[in-house]
């Protein structure tokens, strides 16, 4: 399994220690033309001793604090500089071969070349600076020699690190290790538990995102780089894909779209399967990304749930064959319920909109029947009330006047029940579920001649089949709101409503002859208004997928416009 092999390859490190020690004890003994004083250097093996022994009884007892691996690699670096520059030898420069490639073994290429860099710049500091006479024209050649063999020995331990890794991947592919095998399913398994309990939309977006940095954690404090993901959807055209949510990326790379056609990301989405790739660097769209040019693996999962995919859910590591394909079925799975839960949380914020919608709509509905009320029915009925005061008093005094008044009265009450029973007419014409919308318009101008005493003229002949029924009920509601509007505000003589089908749409329009208004200055200004008459027109028009326009003027008279589906094509949200 792989952490006893890294134990065991720890275990025999710390024994190579003890015989590189040994020789630069021996060395020293016996080389005289060192320049420092062999107590000196005594003392350094003696403490590099210490700290070795102490490793010894951590791997011995398995036990490895954190950043252990990386604190020894650092102090043996620090200790063959200083024996490098205690001792005045150039070859002594050859013993940082050690953590060289013990570096490049277990971490990678970039901590290896990172260990050389600091070894050639400290000894170049000690030439130049500390030290002007430590090196003579004659041990030159030797001391840049020694340099090279530093840097070779960086590069031939990254090349045998690679070699080795490579088969210990296609291992893991076929017998999982048990250890690092229930670590990542624990660790998925916990994520989906809380996929399934959230409803938020972004956090499902960023348990996704971190299924791969979770297992990476370990990995990215060793290298350079760190992994990166990234979440793409398809825009609303689905004409391409856009980053919707990403870990590790630039804020350009954030920005940036692509066609989702080539490459990896465009093997996944025609496949549905999820895919990997170990030369992301050479992927035509994935190459587009900077982060991912860095990567040596990257992994593609299809965002899908039942036949419809939305997205794809791309994941890059800084090491080479990171992912297996026992890992990869895994975040696979785990990308299944997140896409499930994507949409579960899209659902509900849908809910949530609409709840949000039908509580406005409630509330437009109780202002706007209480301002008909307060402006109709409600004033009718005050001036009853006041006219049997007064003709309780006339029955006392003049009986003929009492009777003109009670005819009066009766007149006030007839035009009342009117006023009420065209405000339920309009909340809900009955006639339009029954007849239609035609016959429910004529009816509706026929109220409005009599109370408002306004020329309603309707020409509906045009219209030769019924809309949709949800059709129907929009198109009623906006002519009604259009010819409230004008009662209301416009003060006009005659009202013109003309009705068709028109190359297979429903085609509405109304006119009227009023003081009109500048369309802009009141759309603009309904944060200040109690009503939302244009507004409430505009989304119902939407809501069946039609198109409305208003046209007026103020003294020009006022033109509105609808044009929508006779099938009934709504709108998908």
């Amino acid at each position: 399994m792989p952490e006893k092999r890294a134990l065991r390859a720890r275990w025999w490190v710390s024994h190579l220690r003890w015989v590189i020690l040994a020789i630069i004890l021996v060395l020293s003994s016996i080389d005289p033309s060192q320049n420092a004083d062999p107590l000196v250097i005594y003392s350094l093996l003696l403490a590099a001793a210490a700290y070795n022994g102490a490793v010894v009884l951590f791997l011995f007892f398995k036990f490895t604090p954190s950043y252990l691996q990386e604190t020894t690699l650092a102090l043996d670096t620090l200790f063959f500089i200083a024996v490098t520059y205690l001792s005045g030898q150039p070859f002594y420069l050859l013993l940082s071969l050690f953590p060289i490639i013990v570096a490049a073994v277990q971490l990678g290429f970039e901590i290896s070349f990172l260990i050389t860099s600091v070894v050639t710049l400290a000894y170049g500091i000690f030439i130049l600076f500390l030290e002007p006479g430590l090196v003579s024209r004659e041990g030159l050649v030797p001391t840049i020699a020694s340099i090279l063999a530093l840097f070779i020995g960086t590069i031939v331990g990254s090349l045998v690190s690679a070699k080795e890794r490579t088969p210990d991947s296609t291992l893991d592919d076929e017998v999982p290790p048990s250890s690092a095998y229930r670590e990542r399913f624990r660790a998925i398994y916990e994520m989906t538990g809380e996929l399934i309990a959230t409803l938020n939309y972004q956090l499902v977006l960023e348990m996704m995102l971190d299924v791969s940095l979770r297992d990476f954690k370990e990995k990215a404090r060793r290298t350079l780089q760190r992994p990166v993901s990234m979440v793409l959807f398809f825009n609303e055209e689905k004409d391409g894909m856009y980053v919707a949510a990403s870990r590790n990326l630039n804020k350009s790379d954030a920005q940036r779209s692509i066609q989702g056609e080539s490459g990896l990301v465009g093997r996944v989405i025609s496949a549905a399967e999820p895919a990997m790739s170990s030369r992301p660097n050479a992927d035509p769209e994935l190459s587009t990304f900077s982060a991912f040019r860095r990567c040596h693996s990257v992994l593609c999962v299809p965002l899908r749930a039942s036949l419809d995919m939305f997205g794809v859910a791309v994941f890059g590591s800084p090491e080479a064959n990171a992912y297996s394909d026992v890992y990869m079925e895994l975040v696979a799975a785990f990308c299944n319920q997140a896409s499930i839960a994507l949409q579960n949380a899209e659902l509900y914020e849908s809910l949530q909109e609409e709840r949000k919608k039908v509580l406005v709509s409630d509330g437009e509905l109780r202002k706007e029947l209480a301002r008909e009320l307060h402006d109709g029915p409600t004033q009718t009925i005050s001036s009853i009330a006041m006219r049997l005061d007064f003709i309780r008093m006339l029955l006392d005094t003049d009986l003929v006047k009492a009777r003109e008044e009670l005819d009066k009265l009766e007149r006030l009450a007839g035009q009342a029940v009117k006023e009420v029973r065209t405000m339920l007419f309009t909340k809900r014409p009955m006639i339009l579920e029954t007849q239609g919308l035609a016959a429910a318009l004529e009816q509706y101008a026929q109220r409005v001649r009599e109370i408002d005493r306004i020329d309603v003229h309707l020409d509906t002949d045009k219209l030769d089949r019924r809309p949709a029924p949800h059709v129907e009920g929009a198109a009623f509601l906006i002519l009604e709101e259009a010819i409230t509007n004008a009662r209301k505000h416009a003060q006009p003589r005659n009202i013109w409503v003309s009705l068709e089908r028109r190359d297979g749409d429903l085609f509405v329009q109304v006119r009227d002859d009023g003081q009109g208004f500048a369309v802009e200055e009141v759309e603009s200004s309904y944060d200040e208004r109690s009503s939302l008459g244009l507004v409430n027109m505009h989304e119902r028009a939407r809501l069946v997928n039609g198109l409305l326009t208003i046209e007026s003027k103020p003294g020009q008279g006022t033109k509105i416009t609808l044009t929508a589906p006779m099938s009934g094509e709504e709108e998908v949200p």
